[in-house]
């Protein structure tokens, strides 16, 4: 435990670490850019100069081993789970009624740039951001909304490990062309060909699966499939 931090806000993290999210940043919301403070309006919830917005999230496989199999039983289990572990945590650290749960929820949160902002990431050619422990193997769970007057917690930006990466392995296996070293990824081509049939894309990303920064921490083949099978979905309603 750090002992420069509050007891209770320790033992919350604590508990979210042994829940299996083991990323927590605490964002000073005065300090992020307009474009992710001008989407706070779309919440009913004052703002002050004291609010912060708490993020909440995993690297590798901790929350896939820590998912208690009944939560299977439930639509969006992960999503379920994730709230249920947020609120748990904010009923032992926060004042009560003075939060509000971000994310997951209905209204979009700009989780990319408080991600970068809280230091967890920088950019890479699949448009997902990459970290140096983590590698692409990391998300976002939950964000919480609070005015108390917590410590600021964010890391350094890390070094850019595509930076450093000279194969590229990502640019040449991605079987749809989609993905440049000097431009964001094109979800046209990607769509396409993932909604294609017979696609190899179809429950997994080859490109992200060839990338080599800490692939001691890949997800599961299971847990690669259950992802990319939601997120088929979700392109057959945009792109289908």
């Amino acid at each position: 435990m750090d002992n420069r931090l509050p007891q209770k806000l320790q033992l919350g993290i604590e508990y979210l670490k042994e829940a299996g999210l083991n990323l927590f940043a605490i964002l000073e919301v005065g300090r992020l850019p307009d474009r992710v403070t001008s989407r706070l309006a779309d919440f009913a919830f004052p703002l002050s100069h004291r609010s912060r917005i708490i993020l909440i999230g995993n690297g590798g496989r901790s929350l896939w081993e820590a998912l208690p199999a009944e939560q299977w039983q439930h639509p969006d289990p992960i999503d379920r789970y994730s709230s249920e572990a947020a609120r748990h945590f904010a009923g032992q650290v926060l004042t009560p009624g003075n939060y509000q749960l971000l994310y997951p929820g209905d209204t979009p949160v700009a989780l990319q740039q408080l991600g970068a902002s809280a230091g967890w990431h920088t950019a890479s050619p699949l448009g997902l951001g990459i970290n140096p422990r983590w590698g692409l193997w990391y998300a976002y769970r939950a964000a919480l909304l609070t005015n108390d007057p917590l410590p600021e917690m964010r890391q350094p930006a890390p070094l850019p490990p595509c930076a450093s990466c000279r194969e590229k392995p990502c640019l040449s296996v991605c079987p749809a062309g989609a993905l440049s070293e000097t431009a964001t990824i094109d979800m046209e081509l990607c769509a396409g060909y993932r909604l294609s049939p017979d696609s190899s894309c179809a429950d997994r990303c080859l490109a992200r699966l060839s990338c080599p920064v800490s692939i001691e921490q890949r997800y599961t083949l299971e847990q690669v499939q259950y992802h990319y099978r939601l997120s088929l979905e979700t392109l057959r309603h945009y792109f289908g």
